[in-house]
This record gives structure tokens, C-alpha cells and sequence, in this order.
């Protein structure tokens, strides 16, 4: 049986997917492995490519690849293992509106993706670790240590502790800050922008997309958890609890009917 290389953080979109990526990078890198590739990429297929190209067949065992996509895996191909992530329904339509700044419908069917990925996962294989979001802001020592027996690495108390310092939510906000100011000022003095570090919005804006962490412009909500529905109207909070109501409940999160 072969080792295990590669490691795929599959997830609904904001679902906690970026922290948990550099999470796991960072677990490699303090036990002296090469993590490849060695920036953040945009988009699944590229990860696709890479995997099929060198991962696939890569005997170095000193080489650990991680890739985050947003595509559900069908079958978890050789040497790899799969990490995805749960959350409540309710707040994930409202931090994907809030992201993405696009319709309603979007936001929902957003949202009721999740249901297909944890039961997919939940029947997939062994070889899965289903993240809780909420541990992410609630316990992440105890998550980051989880991840690291997930990834066969033992961490010391100290590599755990630097890890959870490293992104910390408040730094990561300073550093989305601190790309958005750099991204501001190339537009302000017409520089050439460089592709790989934006993202084009359906609207016409740019984020910023840091090519070390993957973090983009708005990806870190000033929300709390749980605060989903000020993101809404009236009208909206009704549609939304009408659809995804159900599968709130079949994941195990209270009802927002009253």
C-alpha cells in the first residue's frame, strides 16, 4: 500500500476551507516536509492537473501536496486522503452573499450544497476528516492537533500553539488590510496588475488573491457566527429559512422557524 502524499480539503464554499488548507501546509512544514505547490492557485482544475502530473507519481516520500477545491471528489484517488468541513447552513448563505455580492437563488444553492458533500464523504472511506467550522473559532488548538494525527504528523505543544498564533483571525484580517492597501495603490498609480494575485468579480471589482495563504479581499466576515440574518431583509430571511430549513435540521442545527 502506498503512502499517503496528497491532501484534499474538498469543501462547500465558506466553510472555513482557506484556514483549514494552511492549517495543514504548516503541520507539514514544521515536520520538515516540502509542501507543494508552493503558491495558493485558483482554481480546481489546476490542482487536478498537478495531482495527475507529479503527485500521482511522485515516490519522494519527503513531498506532501495540498490542494483546496470546492468540486466534491467521487473517487479518492491513490495516496490521498480528503479533509472537509461542516457549518451551519444559515451562515454560509449569508457569508456567501457577502462574499461574492451576487443573487439570492446563488447564495442558497450555495448553502444547500453542504448536505450532498457530508453525506458523500460521511459513506466516501476512512480516509476522511470532517471538520466542524465552529471548532475553527471555538477550540482551534484541539483541531489543529486533530489535523495533525489526521496527517500522520505528531506536533509538539509549542508547533501547536505557533500554528494557531500564525492565523489567528485578527492577522489574517491585517494581512487581507495590508494586500488591499498594495492592490489600491497599483490602481491608483495604473501599474500592470498581476493576474495570479486577483480575482474578478462577476461585477467588475477585484479582490486581492495572496498567492502565499490563498486569503482574498473580504474573505474574513465582520459578523459573528451565528448573525446570519443581518446580512438580510425581511422578505429574504423568510425565502431562505423556507429552503434551507430542512437541511439545517437534517445536519443537526436548530430550526429558524418560530
Amino acid at each position: 500500500m502506498r503512502d499517503f502524499n496528497t491532501y484534499w480539503v474538498s469543501t462547500v464554499a465558506r466553510t472555513g476551507s482557506m484556514w483549514i488548507t494552511n492549517v495543514i501546509k504548516e503541520i507539514f512544514a514544521n515536520s520538515n516536509f516540502n509542501v507543494l505547490p508552493k503558491k495558493s492557485i485558483q482554481n480546481d482544475s489546476e490542482y487536478v492537473e498537478i495531482y495527475k502530473n507529479q503527485a500521482l507519481i511522485d515516490k519522494n516520500k519527503f513531498n506532501k501536496y495540498v490542494f483546496k477545491i470546492h468540486g466534491k471528489i467521487v473517487k479518492i484517488p491513490p495516496g490521498s486522503k480528503v479533509i472537509t468541513t461542516i457549518r451551519n447552513p444559515y451562515d454560509i448563505c449569508a457569508s456567501y452573499h457577502e462574499f461574492m455580492k451576487c443573487k439570492l437563488v446563488n447564495s442558497i444553492n450555495s448553502a444547500l450544497l453542504l448536505i450532498d458533500f457530508i453525506t458523500h464523504y460521511k459513506d466516501t472511506s476512512d480516509n476522511v476528516c470532517i471538520v466542524n467550522y465552529d471548532d475553527i473559532e471555538t477550540k482551534p488548538t484541539s483541531l489543529v492537533k486533530e489535523l495533525g494525527l489526521f496527517c500522520d504528523v505528531q506536533l509538539s505543544e509549542n508547533q501547536i500553539n505557533e500554528i494557531v498564533n500564525k492565523y489567528e483571525k485578527k492577522k489574517i484580517q491585517k494581512l487581507i488590510e495590508k494586500n488591499d492597501i498594495e492592490l489600491k495603490r497599483i490602481i491608483d498609480e495604473n501599474q500592470k496588475i498581476d493576474e495570479q494575485k486577483i480575482v474578478r468579480g462577476r461585477q467588475g471589482g477585484l479582490r486581492y488573491f495572496d498567492l502565499n495563504t490563498g486569503f482574498q479581499s473580504g474573505h474574513i466576515s465582520k459578523r459573528e457566527n451565528g448573525d446570519w440574518k443581518k446580512v438580510f431583509s425581511e422578505e429574504e430571511i423568510h425565502e431562505i429559512i423556507e429552503r434551507i430549513d430542512p437541511i439545517a435540521i437534517k445536519l443537526g442545527y436548530n430550526s429558524e422557524k418560530h
